[in-house]
């Protein structure tokens, strides 16, 4: 999949697999030597605002079958190709803003 379909693919669904993806990138933490820190999931739960696992637990699964999200031992965190729809959901938001 490319950059464009994974956008479209989330704006899908923008208050289930967007926000969840969008969370985990706002969430990750970038150390002083570059490395990401994953967001644990009971964090994401928590931000999601749900009270029930089973959704937040669909939609990580699903991120993560599309390759937009890995776990470490920390967390989730965005993988190279995650990091390139984030950068173009930057691009569209821009956008939005300057129109």
């Amino acid at each position: 999949m490319g950059v464009s379909e994974d956008i479209q693919w989330l704006k899908e669904d923008e208050q289930g697999l967007g926000k969840i993806f969008l969370l985990i990138a706002e969430n990750v933490v970038v150390t002083a030597d570059g490395r990401d820190i994953g967001v644990e999931l009971r964090k994401i739960k928590e931000l999601y605002g749900s009270e029930d696992w089973w959704p937040v637990k669909a939609y990580v699964r699903a991120l993560k079958d599309r390759g937009l999200i890995a776990e470490d031992e920390n967390g989730y965190k965005l993988t190279e190709d995650g990091k390139k729809v984030r950068e173009g959901f930057k691009a569209i938001e821009y956008v939005r803003q300057v129109i």
